[in-house]
């Protein structure tokens, strides 16, 4: 006990403003007292593991007594990363080329290498493609263009600037579901689930429809800012509010004005399907996020890595009965933890 509440004093110094503010964010909310807030926050701290951040955003101040416990936190992801993660090196992580390859079945676009084909065997995929995704094989760098063909002399003008930009990898380009082009038409908007699989069981834990609020074309979604919107796992309705990544609420897209709330996602129980099938074939990872992109007709494997979003999925009025993803990673990795 003396050892975490130390600990807790450490963290305090180096975080004075933000606990500062979520005290004060607190104290409006409910009239408690600046030290009742305080004090409730610090036995959070000890007995649960929270942050300051996780006391405010999980409610921790209305919830009752016990239901705390229930909250997946960062200590706790933090404890039992080293089950979910089995090897240090995950290349298909880094490597969109080894990605490409381990999960061939689920990406549903024509995919090709520069290097790999012969100049007139791609000059062909150019010229009935007519507009072509061009990507960098490190994901670090997460370089994207869209190039056009009519924007080129020929083919073999466009594939020569997609060399000198260092982009070996050549896409077929995929229109999104004209529903969620409607939402937001200027960006590639993604549908993220989130599954933790124990020998051959598979859970999907969360779904979060990501759409971007780039007022120009972006088609790489993670250069654009967008709204995050928790999905209904059993309807696939957007029920609630959305956040931005600042946690303000969002009930309408910021520039089409569409409403969010009640939207229903296209195919979403193929994606629901397709990521079970991605989690089975997965030994490296046992909890992963898989991206996709919706299409009129397809569900497309974009990308997948560790994932970061369990606290926005565990945003209480998300939660039947506000009840935290705690009890359930605990059932599922008792035989390690």
């Amino acid at each position: 006990m003396k050892k975490k509440i130390v600990k807790f004093f450490k963290y305090l110094k180096k975080h004075i403003t933000g606990l500062n503010k979520t005290i004060m964010y607190v104290k409006r909310n409910t009239g408690n007292l600046y030290l009742y807030v305080l004090i409730d926050i610090i036995r959070c701290y000890i007995k649960y593991g929270s942050n300051y951040d996780e006391y405010r955003i999980y409610e921790f101040y209305i919830v009752k007594r016990g239901i705390e416990s229930t909250y997946l936190t960062k200590h706790f992801h933090n404890k039992i990363k080293k089950y979910l993660y089995r090897k240090k090196l995950i290349s298909f992580l880094n490597d969109r080329r080894d990605f490409y390859k381990k999960y061939d079945k689920y990406l549903n676009r024509d995919i090709c290498y520069s290097k790999n084909l012969s100049f007139k065997q791609l000059e062909e995929l150019i010229s009935t493609k007519k507009t072509i995704v061009c990507k960098s094989s490190n994901t670090k760098e997460n370089t994207t263009e869209v190039l056009e063909l009519k924007d080129f002399r020929s083919p073999a003008f466009l594939l020569d600037s997609a060399k000198k930009n260092n982009l070996p990898i050549l896409e077929e380009y995929l229109p999104q579901h004209k529903d969620i082009e409607r939402i937001n038409p200027n960006n590639i908007n993604i549908l993220s689930i989130t599954t933790l699989r124990t020998d051959n069981e598979v859970d999907v834990v969360g779904a979060i429809m990501k759409f971007g609020i780039s007022r120009t074309f972006e088609y790489d979604y993670k250069k654009s800012n967008y709204v995050n919107c928790y999905v209904d796992l059993k309807t696939g309705i957007i029920k609630q509010r959305g956040r931005d990544r600042y946690g303000e609420i969002i009930s309408k897209h910021p520039v089409t004005n569409e409403k969010l709330i009640n939207f229903e996602v296209p195919l979403f129980e193929k994606a629901i399907n397709t990521a079970i099938k991605c989690a089975k074939e997965t030994d490296e990872l046992l909890e992963v996020e898989w991206n996709f992109m919706i299409s009129n007709k397809k569900v497309a494997l974009i990308s997948c890595n560790k994932w970061e979003d369990y606290t926005f999925v565990q945003i209480p009025e998300y939660l039947n009965n506000k009840v935290g993803l705690k009890p359930l990673y605990v059932d599922r990795l008792s035989k390690d933890i």
